[in-house]
């Protein structure tokens, strides 16, 4: 650089001395062309302490131009936690869906024998004869054939099973006194069974009883009831009273069906309780109770008496 002296005087610029008064027509002064020329392509120029420009060399690739705060030279620094600065959330991957994967191919192999499985008979107990001097060992090789073909069979499972015996009680009831006639039901002696009294009356019963949960009574009907009657069949709740059996299907028709074997169907109740009857045992009773009645021309008798358990 060089100006125009006029009438004599320094030629070169550091030959002249500066009134420090002088703003230089509004034009400032600065070492800006001793940080050009140290500078290579990448630096940065930054106003330094005292206001000198300062060069900031290239950093590291992949660092980052860091603020030292004010008054102090930018620096160049690891990203680290500034670069919160530029991403401000967290970014998460994650697999939310378990995945199972089928292997193409899989090969089991049975782990072989790995010692030999002796049986050795030896003199125990003494008194038995010796068999063979020395004693003979017996010894299994460690393999294993398998056989060219199986075939199991299942055997039936005979679960299924119907009990019929003679009952286990049998109890009159005439206007309220009862009568044991268990020995009566279970005999085949005809016509040892009063169904019903001579003039029956209503609430007059008979029970059958056995000692475990039943399904069904078979009577043996003696002498044919005939007259006008009606009879409930019922049997004895947990709840202490007793209730009407469902599903019922009375083939003895109220105690006047034909001579012979004939069959009171019912569903087994939920709630059938034990009760002692006339103190003839702590059984499941049912009974024919006489719930209306109008005449009666021949007085039913019963013979013998079953119940059946079905499993």
């Amino acid at each position: 650089m060089s100006f125009i002296v006029k009438g004599g005087g320094p030629v070169n610029w550091s030959a002249v001395t500066i009134d420090a008064d002088k703003n230089m027509l509004g034009f400032g002064m600065s070492n800006m062309k001793q940080v050009v020329a140290a500078m290579v392509g990448g630096d940065l120029v930054a106003k330094g302490l005292g206001g000198v420009l300062v060069r900031i060399p290239a950093g590291i690739a992949n660092t980052v131009l860091t603020s030292a705060g004010v008054g102090l030279v930018p620096t160049w620094a690891p990203g680290g936690l500034y670069l919160n600065r530029y991403f401000p959330v967290v970014i998460s991957d994650t697999l939310t869906t378990l995945i199972k994967a089928t292997p193409d191919a899989t090969n089991n192999k049975n782990a072989p024998i790995t010692r030999a499985h002796v049986n050795v008979y030896q003199d125990t107990p003494a008194s038995y004869v010796k068999r063979v001097d020395p004693a003979i060992t017996d010894t299994l090789a460690g393999s294993a054939a398998a056989p060219d073909a199986t075939d199991n069979h299942n055997a039936p499972a005979h679960t299924h099973f119907d009990l019929t015996k003679v009952v286990d009680g049998a109890v009159a009831d005439d206007g309220g006194v009862q009568t044991t006639e268990t020995a009566a039901a279970q005999n085949a002696t005809a016509n040892d069974m009063t169904l019903l009294p001579a003039v029956p009356a209503g609430n007059d019963a008979y029970y059958f009883g056995l000692g475990h949960l039943w399904d069904y009574l078979t009577l043996n009907i003696g002498t044919q009831g005939n007259g006008v009657w009606t009879i409930t069949w019922e049997y004895y709740d947990v709840d202490t009273t007793w209730h009407a059996l469902a599903g019922v299907t009375d083939n003895t028709t109220h105690f006047r069906a034909a001579v012979g074997n004939k069959t009171v169907l019912f569903t087994r109740p939920a709630g059938w309780a034990l009760t002692n009857v006339n103190a003839a045992g702590n059984m499941y009773w049912i009974r024919a109770r006489v719930s209306a009645y109008t005449s009666v021309v021949t007085q039913p008798k019963g013979t013998q008496a079953w119940c059946t358990v079905i499993t």
